[in-house]
């Protein structure tokens, strides 16, 4: 009777411990949170945007003039040829060497197409930039972005940011629709669908610029940028208050906020800028150095401050 006992209580025991050992299998696992991936869309977002801007300025500079003699060009840019096609006038610029900044060395040539009677300062105004393989090297830390595609370019307001302060001209307003693929050090390309409306004010030595998106897809809106970032995952860029470049401080992003969106990894996370090096909101004419990324992943959240300057 004790072995019969015994051995009852032995299954017993064992049944309860298979028992446990099914409930815990039933248990959900808790996933590990990892933001490195909104970390690096939100670093590349910015670098593609800065490149989007001094390509735009370095048209409005071929464009202020039609006169091949009293073109002005960027530095280390050559004019390889100017024609016209039909009612289109092209511009084909090669790029071979340091900008004027001394920040990135670029290569490659941009296509900078528009109607022959029509000239870039009038309202309204529209221009076609063809990217062929233009490369971008960042001289803070060597790394590089190569761009192909195209960008539609509308002066929305009339002039152009060199003439603000003249004329009655206080603010120029851009819109900016592009369809490009993008190399991210030398990786394979990346679809990159741009919505950019970008207003300057100030004054052509001292510019201030101001950007939000306009862009729709899938569900989202105010879109600055989407398509697929450096390793092939979806993303979504939304402007939720509108991002400010002072040239006094070298266009680094001073306010404003963005939300980065990457469905694959269900994270989202939120970029706040205008802090310093101490991880304070800047005041007054100080300079940003750092933005701040707040994310949120598989039920936990967290904060990272991220250098502005050298990433990309």
């Amino acid at each position: 009777m004790k072995k019969q006992n015994l051995t009852k209580s032995l299954l017993i025991v064992l049944l309860a411990m298979l028992s446990i050992t099914a409930c815990k299998k039933d248990e959900p696992v808790d996933q590990p949170a990892d933001s490195s991936s909104a970390q690096q869309l939100s670093q590349d977002d910015a670098n593609v945007g800065e490149n989007f801007d001094e390509v735009t300025l370095d048209a409005g500079l071929v464009l202020a003039n039609n006169d091949l003699k009293s073109m002005e060009l960027p530095c280390n840019c050559t004019l390889d040829s100017m024609w016209a096609y039909q009612d289109t006038m092209r511009y084909r610029l090669r790029y071979h060497g340091m900008n004027c900044d001394q920040t990135r060395l670029r290569y490659g040539h941009i296509t900078i197409k528009i109607h022959e009677n029509t000239q870039w300062f009038m309202p309204g105004a529209f221009i076609i930039m063809e990217f062929e393989n233009y490369e971008v090297t960042n001289l803070y830390n060597g790394k590089t972005m190569q761009i192909n595609g195209r960008s539609d370019m509308q002066n929305v307001s009339g002039g152009v940011p060199a003439l603000l302060g003249t004329g009655g001209i206080n603010a120029v307003i851009y819109r900016n629709t592009a369809q490009t693929q993008i190399r991210f050090n030398g990786n394979p390309p990346r679809q990159w669908q741009l919505r950019k409306r970008t207003v300057f004010s100030g004054t052509p030595d001292n510019l201030v610029i101001t950007i939000d998106g306009f862009g729709t897809a899938d569900g989202y809106n105010n879109l600055l940028s989407w398509g697929k970032d450096r390793d092939g995952r979806g993303f979504y860029t939304q402007v939720t208050q509108a991002m400010v470049h002072k040239q006094q401080c070298d266009f680094l992003p001073s306010a404003g906020e963005e939300v980065f969106i990457i469905p694959e990894e269900s994270i989202e996370a939120t970029a706040t800028f205008g802090f310093n090096n101490s991880n304070q909101a800047i005041s007054g004419n100080e300079c940003p150095t750092r933005y701040k990324l707040h994310w949120r992943q598989h039920g936990h959240s967290g904060n990272v401050f991220i250098p502005l300057r050298g990433n990309n």
